[in-house]
C-alpha cells in the first residue's frame, strides 16, 4: 500500500500535488495543518492524524469526524504520529509533501525521521525543488543525464561509497560532508558500505524523474 503524506510546512505547488496524486492508488494521510492544503486543492484526505489545533474550518468539514485522528502527545512530532500510523496500517511506501521550508529546525528534524522509520516504510520527501531519499547499500535508479544531485551524510561519516554513472565517481571511498554531482549515463549505481547517505535530486535540473530500479 502507498501512501501520500502531507505536513504543514510550506505547501507544495498544486502541480506538485497533483503529479503525485495522478494515476495511484493510495491513501491520502495529513499531518494536521497539512490537511489545509489538501482541501484547498480539492483533495479530501483519508486520514488527519496530529493535535489538530491547525486544522482550518474548511479542512474540519472535508474530513469526516471518524477520520480526524487527536494523538496530543506532545513528545512527538506531527510527522512522527503520521509515519507510525501509516506503518500500522501496512503502508509500505510514502511520499512525503509539506515537510520542508518554514522552520528550518523541524526540516531538519524531519529528515532524521526518514533513516528512523526507513526500516518499516520506503519514504521519499519531496518539495518543488528536490527529492530526498535515505541509501543505504545498493541503489539503482533511472535519471537523465545532467540531472544534478547530491551525496550527503545523514549522521556521521559514511564510508565505502562507490558510484556508476556519475560526472564524479567514488571508488570505496568516505565522506563526512554533502557532495554535489551530476548523472552521465543511467541506471545509475550507488552502494554504500557502512552509514546512512542522504540522496538529494533536484526537480529543476535536467530531467527531474528519477525511477528507482
Amino acid at each position: 500500500m502507498h501512501a501520500l503524506i502531507v505536513g504543514n510546512g510550506e505547501p507544495p505547488s498544486r502541480e506538485l500535488f497533483a503529479e503525485l496524486v495522478a494515476g495511484k492508488e493510495h491513501l491520502l494521510i495529513c499531518a494536521d495543518g497539512g490537511a489545509n492544503t489538501a482541501a484547498e486543492y480539492g483533495y479530501p484526505p483519508t486520514f488527519v492524524i496530529g493535535d489538530l489545533d491547525s486544522l482550518s474550518a474548511a479542512a474540519r468539514t472535508a474530513v469526516p469526524e471518524d477520520r480526524q485522528i487527536p494523538i496530543p502527545d506532545q513528545n512527538a512530532t506531527d510527522m512522527e504520529k503520521v509515519l507510525q500510523h501509516a506503518v500500522d496500517s501496512g503502508v509500505l511506501s510514502a511520499d512525503l509533501i509539506g515537510f520542508t521550508g518554514r522552520r528550518t529546525d523541524h526540516t531538519l528534524w524531519n529528515l532524521s525521521q526518514l533513516k528512523r522509520f526507513g526500516d518499516r516504510i520506503r519514504l521519499r520527501l519531496l518539495d518543488d525543488y528536490c527529492e530526498i531519499r535515505v541509501l543505504e547499500g545498493s541503489t539503482r535508479f533511472r535519471a537523465d543525464p545532467g540531472q544534478k544531485l547530491s551525496l550527503c551524510p545523514l549522521a556521521g561519516p559514511v564510508s565505502g561509497i562507490n558510484t556508476k554513472g556519475l560526472k564524479w565517481e567514488l571508488r570505496g571511498e568516505s565522506l563526512g560532508s554533502g557532495i554535489s554531482n551530476e548523472v552521465t549515463a543511467s541506471p545509475v549505481e550507488i552502494a554504500v558500505e557502512e552509514g546512512d547517505l542522504l540522496l538529494v535530486i533536484q526537480r529543476d535540473s535536467a530531467g527531474g524523474q528519477v525511477t528507482l530500479l
